[in-house]
């Protein structure tokens, strides 16, 4: 192996055992310190900034049913989808590699909906005006300093259909530059990082991970899980 290779391999290692030894204490409370905190949970009949809706449909007995939903997006583009089969992306998820594919880009990011850090790759919406290229390259350098270079773009998929019409596009491709936090929004709270397969394997261990991108690291590294 090449010595600029096991040169940037240890840089790798070195960025991850320094970042975790620093939240190893608190990541194993479950919850960590964040500098976002909930200040309370309460029921409501309206949303802001999603809206909701009933689809009225029939069961082959005849029996009158409602399914409950929530969309990013307003009844014209629900109705589209389901009655001519249009599809449409929110956003982006990005799976991001080291040229030699040894490595892979996360995110640790507190998340609000579940009270604590979860380990992700890097995602978000799309803007008006923006293709799903550029929505990924935006999102890719806020979230984790890094640039992407776009090698793939699959089709848009569902994240979660038995709740609402979100769909995304995964975008793959390689990165380059050092992991920074100078680009995160103030109402966020991500730090990002570089892992290998066996801090991956650790990862999906002892860490809360969302179910896709678990799946696609345990695809990626080749982690039997079955």
């Amino acid at each position: 192996m090449p010595s600029s290779v096991l040169k940037y391999n240890k840089i790798c290692k070195a960025y991850y055992l320094l970042w975790y030894n620093q939240n190893s204490e608190v990541n194993n409370k479950g919850h960590n310190m964040s500098k976002l905190s909930i200040a309370n949970i309460k029921n409501v009949k309206s949303l802001d900034y999603l809206n909701t809706f009933h689809i009225n449909y029939q069961l082959a007995s005849g029996k009158q049913k409602v399914w409950e939903l929530v969309s990013r997006s307003g009844i014209e583009r629900l109705q589209d989808e389901i009655l001519n089969n249009a599809s449409f992306s929110d956003g982006a998820t990005i799976f991001a590699t080291d040229p030699a594919k040894e490595h892979v880009v996360l995110i640790k990011e507190y998340r609000v909906a579940a009270g604590r850090y979860l380990y992700a790759l890097p995602a978000g919406l799309i803007d008006q005006g923006e293709t799903i290229e550029q929505a990924a390259i935006r999102e890719f350098k806020e979230e984790t300093g890094l640039t992407l270079q776009v090698a793939k773009v699959a089709r848009e998929r569902y994240t979660s259909v038995g709740l609402s019409n979100e769909k995304i596009n995964l975008v793959y491709g390689y990165y380059s530059g050092t992991p920074s936090t100078a680009f995160v929004e103030e109402t966020e709270d991500i730090e990002p990082l570089i892992v290998n397969r066996d801090q991956a394997i650790d990862i999906l261990a002892n860490k809360e991970v969302p179910i896709r991108t678990a799946l696609l690291l345990e695809s990626f590294f080749k982690i039997d899980q079955f």
